[in-house]
């Protein structure tokens, strides 16, 4: 199954197609073809293996609005993936999702450092929200939107696990 991914925190509007069908896997960044064989670990949990044996383990978390969050390497990736058809629309459109993104969520089981953010406090897209500490690496989660905190759900020293909700955003315009 093809699908265009566009990512939620790059203002460039990069896109890297994708070609899902295990046990491999094809994508394109940017014109650079990057392919190879993608293992299931456990849910959620996959081991991308390249054709030159580079194997790199990467956490995938579906959340509730639609977006998909994606940890490897040390960083943190948002994105959504579109069928063929959206894609075109929202080109057609300017690139532009008229989706609202609700709450900020974890990719990955972790336990919460540092809230950065509190309630009412306005926000820009990219902007890190708290410091989550997974895998014994300090990882930023960020703004998925510009918008207005309505409620901070972690707390310093929370455990939380993927999909947990961290950040909840005002309903509403930005």
């Amino acid at each position: 199954m093809k699908f265009r991914t566009r990512f939620s925190d790059d203002k460039a509007g990069r896109a890297l197609d994708v070609t899902v069908g295990a046990p491999s896997f094809e994508a394109t960044l940017e014109g650079v073809p990057l392919s190879g064989e993608a293992l299931a670990v456990r849910d959620g949990v996959w081991s991308l293996i390249g054709p030159d044996g580079r194997q790199i383990e990467v956490s995938v978390a579906f959340q509730n609005d639609g977006t998909v969050r994606a940890y490897a390497a040390g960083c943190l990736f948002g994105f959504e993936l579109l069928d063929e058809l959206t894609a075109r629309a929202l080109a057609a459109t300017g690139g532009r999702s008229t989706r609202r993104i609700a709450h900020a969520a974890a990719a990955m089981p972790g336990r919460v450092l540092r809230v950065l953010v509190a309630p009412g406090e306005q926000v820009r897209q990219g902007q890190p929200l708290l410091v989550l500490e997974a895998m014994k690496m300090e990882n930023e989660v960020k703004s998925p939107r510009d918008g207005v905190i309505a409620s901070v759900e972690a707390s310093a020293g929370k455990a939380v696990s993927a999909g947990d909700v961290l950040v909840r955003f005002e309903a509403g315009g930005e």
